[in-house]
C-alpha cells in the first residue's frame, strides 16, 4: 500500500508554467516595428530561452527549465500574432512568415532532446510543447496557401 501511493506521486504531472515574457524581452519586441527585424530578434530570444533550458535540464533543475519553456512558447505565440497581424506588405509578411517557421524547424529536435533527459512529471508538457511547435509551424504557412482552399 505504501509502494502504490508512492508511485501514484511520482506519476503526477508538474502543471504547466505560465507563458510569460520578460519586460526586456518584450521591450526588445516592441522596438522592432518591421516583421523581418521583429521575427530574427524573436527567433535570438527563443533560441535563447531553449538553450536556457536545455542547460537547466541538464543540471537537473527542472522547475526553472519549465519556467523557460513558458517563456518560450510566449515568444512563439507572440511572434505568430504579431506576423499574422502585419499586413504593411504582404510579401514582407510572408518571407518573416516563411522564415520564422524555418527557424522553428531547428527547436523540435532540441525540445526532443530536452524530453529525452526529463522525468516523467516533466515529461507531459514539453511533449505538449513539441506538438505546439509544429502546430505553429502549420499556422505560420497557412497564409501561403489561403487563396487555394475552397470554402464550404
Amino acid at each position: 500500500m505504501c509502494f502504490a501511493s508512492n508511485a501514484l506521486a511520482q506519476d503526477e504531472s508538474a502543471p504547466p508554467p505560465l507563458k510569460m515574457i520578460s519586460k526586456t524581452e518584450r521591450m526588445q519586441l516592441a522596438e522592432k516595428t518591421q516583421p523581418k527585424e521583429y521575427t530574427v530578434l524573436a527567433l535570438q530570444l527563443m533560441d535563447t530561452r531553449l538553450r536556457s533550458a536545455e542547460k537547466l535540464s541538464t543540471d537537473e533543475n527542472y522547475s526553472l527549465m519549465y519556467a523557460e519553456l513558458g517563456g518560450f512558447q510566449a515568444l512563439m505565440d507572440t511572434t505568430l500574432s504579431f506576423l499574422l497581424k502585419s499586413r504593411s506588405d504582404e510579401g514582407r509578411q510572408l518571407n518573416s512568415l516563411k522564415k520564422f517557421e524555418i527557424g522553428l524547424r531547428t527547436f523540435s529536435p532540441r525540445l526532443e532532446g530536452i524530453r529525452r533527459e526529463t522525468p516523467s512529471n516533466f515529461e507531459h508538457y514539453v511533449k505538449y510543447l513539441i506538438r505546439y511547435v509544429s502546430d505553429t509551424r502549420e499556422k505560420a504557412m497557412q497564409p501561403f496557401f489561403s487563396d487555394t482552399v475552397i470554402s464550404n
